[in-house]
């Protein structure tokens, strides 16, 4: 019989990504949720060895085990029902709605005065900790201390997280200059790319940045995204503040 699997957490924005066009697609599929926060399940030997990166989501296809967020949703389209690879631009809506780091918008504002996320600092000694313990995982590790310590430094940086800012409202504007075209993302059929738009969004509006779509043909636009049973089959966010991410 076959099996899909999901590995995801509930509140990624990449997992709901990849859950969302599970439901567009009508595919079948199990989740198993991986802890990524208080029991940070996703550096166990077993979940390493599917997904070397130790990150969410991994998919997994009668034994076949996809990963990266545009691999996996890619993938799922290859599958029986709708089509969802819509127009030639849907790549390139794809790279961009992912090249944004979510991880700035999140964190850039839950230190104090003069300081950055205690979380990020948390999770740097948490892996420094485990490099010590688990010296089988060393090389992915040290690529997420690395990343961890990038990550930090940006934090401390008002310059660079104002650009970041800005790429997020560049995206916004072209989402919205898009949707006043056609009616999706990609075209005049749903698609992928409305899989992370909409994540996205819902992302946004948790970030407090919707009313710099409000009145627009993006709001039309994510409230008809919003009216879809996938958004709730997928478990989509977009209430809430930070801390509940």
């Amino acid at each position: 019989m076959a099996q899909t699997i999901l590995y995801d957490f509930r509140s990624s924005i990449c997992s709901q990504m990849a859950r969302l066009a599970l439901e567009e697609k009508g595919v079948a599929y199990t989740r198993r949720e991986i802890d990524i926060m208080i029991a940070n399940e996703q550096f166990e030997r077993w979940y390493v060895d599917l997904n070397p990166k130790s990150v969410v989501p991994t998919l997994e296809l009668n034994g076949e085990i996809v990963t990266d967020t545009i691999r996996i949703v890619t993938r799922i389209d290859e599958l029986d029902g709708p089509d969802l690879s819509g127009n030639d631009t849907t790549q390139n809506w794809l790279l961009d709605i992912m090249s944004l780091h979510y991880g700035v918008l999140m964190y850039s504002n839950r230190g104090k005065s003069g300081e950055i996320a205690p979380q990020i600092v948390a999770r740097g000694k948490y892996l420094e900790k485990l490099a010590e313990m688990r010296p089988d995982l060393t090389e992915m590790i040290e690529k997420r201390l690395e990343g961890n310590q990038r990550f930090q430094k940006l934090l401390r940086d008002p310059k660079g997280i104002a650009q970041h800012y800005d790429a997020t409202q560049s995206l916004i504007d072209r989402m919205a200059s898009s949707v006043a075209q056609t009616t999706f993302i990609a075209g005049d059929a749903y698609s992928l790319a409305d899989c992370f738009a909409t994540a996205a969004l819902a992302r946004f509006t948790i970030h407090n940045l919707s009313g710099s779509w409000a009145g627009s043909a993006l709001e039309t636009y994510y409230c008809a995204m919003k009216a879809r049973p996938s958004f709730v089959a997928a478990e989509v966010i977009d209430t809430g503040t930070e801390q509940d991410l």
